[in-house]
């Protein structure tokens, strides 16, 4: 299977339960052909580059699959006519991928960075206390000064 990464940018005024049919319309859409999502990462509302019919903000969604070229066609034609949907862009990350493969690479990379976060939340606590020990020594020993000159 070829991996794909398609990004897309829905309109921005939707409401909440008519956005979720559309991703939910965009899921589908792999995996009736022949696809396999492998994640599915909704970056929310931003500002964009240009207008794009009338609209100056744009909801990204990054839609990571493994497929065949017949699922690319079908979900980019899905795109085009839909008129929720103002952009998107499609781009072949590999010719061969294992869709498992890549969602435990994935599956990985998230617990790495969430042991890397809870190192750095341990360090940061660390150094803020080091910082206010140091600071309350300064402190005794400006006051220690402040006396000496009276």
């Amino acid at each position: 299977m070829r991996h794909y990464e398609t990004i897309f940018i829905a309109d921005p005024d939707l409401p909440a339960d008519v956005q979720a049919s559309l991703f939910d319309k965009a899921k589908t859409l792999i995996s009736d052909n022949a696809g396999e999502l492998i994640e599915f990462d909704e970056w929310g509302n931003k500002r964009l580059a240009y207008e794009i019919r009338k609209k100056q903000r744009g909801h990204y969604i990054r839609l990571d699959y493994c497929g065949s070229g017949g699922t690319v066609s079908s979900l980019e034609s899905a795109f085009r006519i839909d008129e929720r949907v103002l952009k998107f862009m499609t781009v072949l990350l590999s010719k061969e991928a294992d869709p498992e493969q890549l969602k435990a690479a994935i599956e990985e990379n998230r617990q790495a960075a969430a042991s890397s976060e809870e190192s750095a939340d341990e360090a940061g606590t660390d150094a803020a206390e080091a910082e206010t020990t140091d600071e309350d020594t300064a402190d005794s020993e400006t006051g220690a000064e402040d006396e000496d000159s009276n």
